[in-house]
């Protein structure tokens, strides 16, 4: 998997700070099926015990703007979270439609990526995580994670 150094950067700083969290999207889908464009890097995060302050210090060791460390923070804040812009953009969810964050981020599969272990949403969350969102790039992405699921 090919990343942005930003998106390197990032996600070095999540595992440093111990982060619980999980790429989920096209990357997601590039890990699992095959490689798609995509305009960010698609983060899902745990609300639980004090990870939105460790989610917070990485993106601020990151020099995320004050802005985007605050939001993160947030316990109130249920939207995406937004850092940089596209085809470098992070997007950091705290929920995806289907699934349920913790347990997803549990069972998420642990992968080196450039000597960074990180957490890569699981096949079948991720199928579940398509199907409920409907969407037609969604409708897409379950053809290519259905062939996956019958090699």
């Amino acid at each position: 998997m090919d990343l942005h150094p930003d998106f390197t950067d990032v996600l070095a700083e999540f595992t440093r700070c111990g982060v619980r969290f999980a790429v989920v999207g096209a990357y997601a889908v590039g890990h699992h099926a095959t490689a798609q464009a995509t305009k960010d890097l698609e983060l899902l995060i745990s609300s639980q015990g004090g990870n939105l302050d460790l989610a917070a210090e990485a993106l601020a060791a990151f020099g995320a703007p004050a802005f985007v460390v605050e939001a993160v923070q947030n316990p109130e804040n249920r939207e995406v979270v937004f850092l940089g812009v596209a085809p470098a953009r992070i997007a950091i969810w705290r929920s995806v439609d289907g699934i349920e964050t913790d347990g997803a981020i549990q069972r998420a599969e642990q992968v080196d990526v450039g000597g960074l272990t990180i957490a890569i949403l699981g096949l079948d969350d991720l199928i579940a995580s398509k199907k409920a969102s409907g969407r037609p790039r969604d409708r897409s992405d379950l053809e290519l994670l259905d062939r996956t699921r019958r090699v």
